[in-house]
């Protein structure tokens, strides 16, 4: 963590609440050449130099010293704010899939800068971070594009887009040989959801997959509200009930909590994930970590009073 203090604190602090302002001002750098997804976000939401980078990730994975599932893991909950925030989080997810062998990997992020119905599928041919490049599954993609709504290729859904690239840096820490499928969703109802994950069970079909949902948690109530209502969130997830999670957002917000605009910030992620792993024959879910931007101290300071939560869940098979 401290090698990122090297950023100045304003960037820092931009990395979680000034994402659009940032990534539009430099999203020329993530624009597809040659079919490679260029980075938006290296050196905001996470260090651009690869050796800083690789050191960061290795230390936040190090420092979660027990695994805590034994079973088959299918799906994982991991944040997608700057690594400085919610990067231990993110570790815990991702330490307990460490040395394991997917073949593929179906990162799902909500699509914080464009309006989509449905779900865009990215069609590149790799996403790039400073640690290197990771192929596109391209025959899954075309798949999925194949079947038409609530699937298509949006091109500017992914290249500002942080909640897919974000995951990347730990998955190409913690796995070998694998490629991915980055999808992006809009805000769907519970049924798109349900479309989605079928067509997801259908096309993977027996594959050796791994799916991500990409998401944070509460935004932005007071760190003592954040802690209520994402414990809440988190102990539904837990009961493996994806519509009951799904329910639960406009519940929550609608009972008036300071500040609070979302419970999950990629409720569509989550919940998809959700139904696709109980439906490949997952049977339970464990919270393995939950912060939140107010336990974090950066240069003696701790902002309590608008904060975002980050939790890390694993989907597996007992």
């Amino acid at each position: 963590m401290r090698a990122y203090h090297r950023l100045p604190f304003s960037r820092i602090w931009s990395a979680i609440f000034l994402l659009p302002l940032i990534i539009s001002f430099h999203s020329s750098s993530a624009s597809a050449k040659g079919g490679i997804r260029k980075p938006a976000v290296a050196g905001y939401f996470y260090p651009k130099e690869e050796e800083t980078l690789q050191k960061m990730v290795d230390t936040f994975i190090t420092e979660v010293t027990q695994r805590k599932v034994t079973g088959n893991i299918l799906g994982i909950v991991s944040p997608h704010a700057g690594y400085v925030f919610s990067g231990p989080v993110a570790a815990h997810s991702y330490r307990e899939i460490k040395g394991q062998h997917y073949e593929t990997v179906l990162i799902i992020g909500p699509s914080h800068h464009v309006y989509l119905k449905g779900a865009s599928v990215g069609k590149w041919d790799a996403y790039a971070t400073p640690l290197g490049e990771v192929n596109v599954n391209k025959e899954i993609v075309d798949a999925l594009l194949s079947i038409g709504e609530p699937f298509r290729f949006v091109e500017q859904a992914h290249i500002r887009e942080h909640s897919v690239e974000t995951q990347i840096p730990f998955l190409q820490r913690v796995l070998k040989d694998f490629d991915i499928v980055p999808i992006v969703m809009g805000i769907p109802s519970l049924t798109d959801c349900e479309r989605i994950s079928k067509a997801l069970v259908k096309i993977v079909g027996k594959r050796n997959v791994l799916f991500v949902a990409s998401s944070d948690m509460s935004h932005f109530p007071d760190y003592l509200d954040a802690n209520k209502v994402d414990g809440k969130t988190l102990s539904l997830i837990e009961k493996f009930d994806p519509e009951l999670v799904f329910n639960s957002e406009a519940e929550l917000v609608g009972k008036g909590i300071p500040n609070l605009s979302t419970t999950l910030c990629g409720l569509s992620s989550v919940v998809t994930v959700m139904m696709t792993a109980k439906e490949l024959g997952c049977n339970a879910a464990k919270i393995l970590h939950y912060a939140n931007s107010g336990d974090v101290t950066i240069d003696g300071y701790q902002n309590k009073k608008r904060v975002v939560g980050y939790g890390a869940v694993a989907f597996y098979q007992r």
